[in-house]
């Protein structure tokens, strides 16, 4: 029996739907690889910048300014033109949005203090290195922006990295060039005459008398002097190794009291005033007593808070209560400082941060967060937001 075989009942037109419907999905995973590889070889450049632009810094010698054979005159770690030429030199595409250079006074300081607003800045000079504990902070900036903005979930932030290296300023690692010692042949004396075997004819050695000379070659005193050894001076003195004021003091925690205090509840805070630069709030302590301040949290529109021109960023460079308790030029949405015994004084005061430039923007509004150490304080925040 003969069975006829009917023809497929799937068309091309069949295909080309499936190949639609899959397509968005396979373009989508495209995508996505393409944005993670340039946000990994955004944040690989501007890590390796930051490293590359203190490494300068600390390293000894006199700075180029940046230019090779135009020589500043000025140690590197005071030649800002040089540094940011080293850490430019790993951006690939362009320079970079931001780069701060501070120092400090190694690991448990954290205030430190920016520097180098122009091109050669000896505020970091040797009274400052000599104890070889205080380090060269470079933190470098750019800003990641997505291809597509919101078809994946990748969205744009600030990528930061901050490297901080030690400049050992009081140890000398110059090399001096060690005498060259010549060794003396050795000579053959005067009066050495050699016997002819048949007469008694003594002669002087000629070049064909060689027999006679027999391996009398003694290197007498070719030893090298004591000037070819390194003297004491290249090792480390006592002073290379940390002091104990490398490690945070008592003072910063503060000691609890006896009995803890009950009126913290009485401590009032006026909204956020955004004037200029700067933004503040004022504080009410009606508690009778001086509050201790453990951290204070700021937060902010580091990307668009400025309106006009073409840099609407807002960088902070400065808090102060009383008086000025922090400094430096942090670019970040948000940022906590541990002030060392801050006191919110009894009565009326007022917390202040000042920006790079003028502060135009309230959407989202700032926020400021200040929590207490004092015993029995320290469920009681003070919350601009609250």
């Amino acid at each position: 029996m003969k069975h006829i075989k009917l023809p497929s009942r799937k068309s091309s037109a069949q295909a080309i739907v499936e190949f639609a419907i899959a397509l968005p999905i396979l373009l989508l995973l495209v995508y996505g690889l393409v944005e993670t590889g340039r946000y990994l070889f955004l944040y690989s450049t501007v890590v390796n910048a930051s490293r590359q632009g203190v490494r300068y810094a600390s390293a000894t010698g006199i700075g180029d300014g940046g230019i090779p054979g135009n020589n500043a005159g000025v140690p590197r770690y005071q030649d800002c033109d040089g540094i940011r030429a080293a850490t430019n030199r790993g951006a690939y595409i362009a320079t970079f949005d931001t780069i701060a250079i501070e120092w400090d006074g190694g690991p448990a300081d954290t205030t430190p203090t920016s520097y180098c607003a122009g091109s050669v800045d000896t505020s970091l000079n040797t009274g400052i290195l000599s104890d070889n504990e205080h380090r060269v902070r470079v933190t470098v900036q750019e800003q990641y922006t997505p291809i597509v903005p919101n078809l994946v979930p990748f969205v744009a932030r600030p990528i930061i990295a901050t490297s901080s290296r030690t400049v050992l300023l009081s140890v000398s690692i110059e090399v001096t060039t060690a005498p060259i010692l010549i060794p003396v042949s050795p000579t053959i004396p005067a009066t050495a005459t050699i016997e002819a075997t048949n007469t008694p004819k003594k002669q002087t050695p000629t070049a064909t008398d060689t027999p006679t000379f027999t391996p009398t070659k003694t290197n007498t005193p070719i030893t090298y002097t004591p000037t070819m050894t390194f003297t004491p001076s290249l090792t480390f003195t006592p002073s290379n190794t940390p002091t104990p004021s490398f490690t945070p003091t008592p003072s910063f925690t503060p000691t609890p009291s006896a009995t803890p205090i009950t009126t913290c509840g009485l401590v009032y805070h006026g909204p956020e005033v955004i004037s200029g630069t700067n933004l503040s709030m004022t504080i009410d302590n009606q508690s009778g007593f001086p509050l201790l301040v453990q951290e204070v949290i700021v937060f902010w529109d580091n990307a668009d808070g400025h309106k006009t021109g073409t840099d609407h960023t807002l960088r902070l460079q400065s808090a102060s209560l009383v008086t000025t308790f922090w400094t430096g030029n942090i670019y970040s949405t948000q940022y906590p400082i541990y002030p060392p015994n801050l006191y919110i004084p009894t009565g009326g005061s007022t917390i202040t941060f000042v920006f790079h430039q003028t502060y135009t923007k309230n959407d989202p509004a700032p926020r400021i967060l200040i929590n207490l150490a004092t015993n029995g304080c320290q469920s009681n925040p003070i919350d601009s937001d609250k």
